[in-house]
């Protein structure tokens, strides 16, 4: 019987704890995302409307400030201007004339 090598998968076990929450981490850091039009924004809520999906907002800051964090949750209403979003600390709301862009979010890991 030939023996078949893992790979890279043996050497899994090599990484420090340190290592992979140093990289996690520094996949957390926000960072600007390219800014969207005023359709594609709009199609994107009316799709998170009618399928009930998760949403990841970006707003925009003043000049000189770095990127904050998304904005993450389900969008439950709009009203006027502004939107209604459902994260997890609280329902939150965002000017439309506000968002710099939105996206689909998938679930993010329960487990840290």
């Amino acid at each position: 019987m030939a023996y078949k090598d893992r790979g890279l998968k043996k050497w899994g076990g090599f990484i420090l704890s340190e290592h992979t929450a140093h990289m996690e981490q520094s996949n957390r850091i926000p960072h600007w995302k390219v800014a969207m039009d005023e359709a594609t924004i709009q199609s994107t809520l009316t799709h998170a409307t009618s399928h009930h999906v998760m949403l990841a907002i970006q707003e925009y800051q003043a000049v000189g400030i770095d990127a904050q964090s998304d904005i993450v949750g389900q969008l439950i209403g709009i009203e006027g201007d502004s939107i209604y979003i459902r994260t997890s600390s609280g329902i939150q709301a965002v000017e439309l004339a506000n968002i710099r862009h939105v996206e689909e979010r998938r679930i993010e890991k329960w487990y840290s």
